[in-house]
């Protein structure tokens, strides 16, 4: 895959993977309840070059030449920007905005009276994904962890996970956090539990609450496994003092 193959991949988005939570309204006197978005935690542009190096459509791009790709799309933007043009980047169209009144006709820019600003709206583009997003609505201050996709970067797939290949699972609410000994992510074999292996937070090489990456343990022995998810995360540093557990209904192979 070169650079022009690479333009041309078609994303699929997933209406399942935008998760909102309702809350009640208690200012009408109507009952009723609004929807925040269950909040996965920032992305950074590091976080997106592995997201596309897990993928697999990054071809014989590195994370490193896809990071030296973005920090050029980017100072790329501001130049444009900085001249007075509208940059459209495919998901916002952003321009520059002066604020502060000017006292004649002939007045000069000041520090003290004056400030510029980036104003921005949602591309044209990202506005018709949008209209076919189907949110998931959940209730709110019902954290749990759930498991929505799972890849395997040597498979390209998710069917069979290689032994000391790297694996990342998305998802809602999966960070691996706390105390508890029990905590962790779980290769669960569906014949013999005493074929299960677990993984401590410290063996995560990512660990958020959207998604986790680990290499797939070498100690896997052959058969059919579940994921599961063992957690006290509740949101932030926040922990709940009750485990809260999730295991794929879909089944994986290690061969």
């Amino acid at each position: 895959m070169n650079i022009n193959t690479l333009n041309a991949v078609q994303i699929e988005h997933k209406s399942n993977e935008v998760p909102f939570a309702l809350y009640k309204n208690n200012l009408g006197n109507t009952p009723s309840y609004f929807a925040r978005v269950i909040s996965q935690g920032t992305c950074t542009v590091d976080d997106l070059a592995c997201d596309i190096i897990s993928s697999g459509i990054a071809g014989d791009f590195s994370k490193e030449k896809l990071l030296e790709a973005a920090a050029l799309f980017r100072s790329a933007k501001i130049a444009r920007i900085l001249t007075g043009c509208t940059v459209d980047d495919g998901i916002t169209r952003c321009w520059l905005s002066l604020s502060g009144t000017f006292n004649t006709q002939n007045d000069s820019y000041s520090t003290e009276r004056h400030s510029l600003s980036l104003t921005s709206t949602v591309s044209s583009k990202v506005k018709d994904i949008l209209q076919k997003v189907t949110p998931v609505i959940r209730r709110g201050n019902s954290i749990v962890p759930v498991i929505t996709e799972v890849f395997d970067l040597e498979t390209k797939g998710s069917e069979v996970l290689t032994r000391n290949g790297f694996l990342e699972i998305k998802g809602t609410n999966i960070a691996v956090q706390g105390q508890n000994e029990e905590v962790g992510l779980y290769f669960v074999n569906t014949e013999d539990e005493s074929k299960n292996v677990k993984l401590g937070a410290e063996k995560l090489g990512r660990n958020t609450s959207g998604s986790l990456c680990c290499v797939v343990p070498s100690e896997l022995e052959e058969g059919t496994y579940r994921l599961m998810i063992r957690t006290q995360s509740l949101s932030g540093k926040v922990l709940s003092k009750e485990i809260k557990e999730c295991i794929t209904e879909r089944t994986f192979r290690i061969g």
